[in-house]
């Protein structure tokens, strides 16, 4: 049975439901493959799926089973899920707790990435404590692993062997499902140096692969920098090597810009970063990578304060910035009039943050984005201060962790489920 090694197991969610009668035998007296096919042909959205799901505990565990095929076939989402986002990953900080409870990150050398969990992770994954929750491969893998990337239930890390550095080694996981792909070293003349990453999966795809391990299909991109100018280079899963290095057309991106590009989102099959007056595309096939750049209609905004977004529906790209109103009232704009080749009004979203009180000096600095919840997590370094979650859709923010000092704080990556894990979950 899938599933076994991740997170989805905590809950034994395939476990239940296989010597259930009434209902069942009509799952059994049909070819599966068939029984398949004419639930997809009734399955328009999510919602249908887990209306099916929640019939019996046999039908759950087919929906299960099945999840990475029903995904595959239904529509992208026309709007936010907010509830698939789940927490955060962090490693440079250990966890200590306040005299009120709450958890909070400090310094220290903390040996594992930690996962620090939202509200609603609850739902999905029992009853986590902040900070506590293991990878699948345990401590020997992960050791001193640091978070790089994360989109679409997929994490990126860099392992780290404490103090020696023998070249990049970089590791894909979905904490969800235990999946685990371990890339070939970048080492010697192939080493990156500062670089920055973003991963595709076979949902930014228009054609995925048919394989019948499609739900493990990724390509990763990592831009850095050589002497004279911008390199870049691509992962494949399905190959199981890196591609040759490619440079990028045009100007070299300063080192300093390319250490601050972070968190990177995925529009139409194109990786984008903010840059200071354009936002930086890379377009992967099977055999180019091809550089686009979507220029500001008007730039100028702090690095801490930008970062790009998608709107609902994963088809348009979004400017993201931030601020206060009054020092207690949160303001996030998703700007897509900053785009030339958009004219649509500026949308914002206010929202209210108790107990915070921020001043012209308090530091604040955006994060990540998640491109299908529409979850914005952001740090604000203050006495108050902390890693915080803006639900989009909902317009509601969550304290997850105190602490997170500006310069403490610097590897922060949200995870949302994706799609398939979504669907494995509503066997429970």
């Amino acid at each position: 049975m899938p599933y076994t090694g991740g997170w989805l197991s905590r809950r034994r969610c395939l476990q239940r439901g296989r010597n259930y009668g009434g209902g069942g035998e009509l799952l059994t007296a049909l070819p599966d493959d068939v029984l398949l096919e004419m639930l997809l042909g009734v399955f328009s959205d999510a919602a249908d799926v887990a209306r099916f799901a929640s019939t019996c505990p046999l039908w759950g565990s087919y929906v299960a089973t099945h999840a990475s095929t029903i995904s595959r076939a239904l529509p992208r989402p026309a709007r936010f899920i907010p509830h698939i986002a789940l927490g955060f990953f962090h490693q440079e900080n250990g966890v200590s707790r306040c005299p009120r409870g709450r958890t909070r990150l400090v310094a220290s050398t903390s040996a594992q990435p930690r996962f620090f969990p939202a509200a609603s992770a609850s739902r999905f994954l029992g009853p986590f404590t902040a900070g506590s929750a293991r990878l699948p491969d345990g401590e020997a893998l992960f050791a001193y692993a640091q978070p790089v990337a994360s989109r679409n239930g997929r994490v990126v890390f860099e392992l780290r062997r404490e103090a020696r550095s023998d070249g990049v080694t970089l590791v894909v996981s979905n904490p969800m499902t235990g999946d685990i792909a371990v890339l070939p070293s970048l080492s010697g003349e192939d080493c990156p140096g500062s670089y920055t990453c973003a991963i595709l999966t076979g949902e930014d795809l228009d054609a995925p692969p048919r394989s019948t391990h499609h739900h493990l299909f990724f390509r990763l991109l990592i831009i850095y920098n050589r002497r004279s100018f911008t390199a870049m280079r691509c992962y494949s899963s399905d190959a199981g090597s890196w591609g040759s290095e490619r440079r990028k057309p045009g100007g070299k991106i300063l080192d300093h810009r390319l250490r601050r590009l972070g968190h990177g989102v995925v529009v139409g099959g194109v990786a984008y970063w903010p840059l200071h007056r354009e936002a930086f595309g890379v377009r992967l096939s099977d055999s180019t990578m091809d550089v686009c750049s979507v220029p500001y209609m008007c730039g100028g905004y702090w690095p801490d304060f930008r970062l790009l977004g998608v709107s609902p529906d994963g088809k348009n790209l979004r400017y993201i910035t931030l601020g206060f109103v009054g020092r207690v009232s949160l303001c996030v704009s998703l700007m897509a009039s900053q785009f030339e080749d958009v004219d649509e009004k500026i949308h914002d979203v206010h929202v209210r943050v108790p107990g915070l009180r921020v001043t012209t000096v308090t530091p604040i600095k955006l994060r990540w984005f998640g491109e299908k919840s529409g979850t914005l997590l952001f740090t604000i370094g203050d006495a108050d201060g902390g890693v915080f979650a803006l639900n989009m859709a909902e317009r509601t923010v969550e304290k997850l962790a105190d602490g997170g000092g500006y310069h403490a704080c610097r590897n922060i990556y949200g995870y949302e489920m994706d799609r398939t894990a979504l669907f494995a979950s509503l066997a429970d």
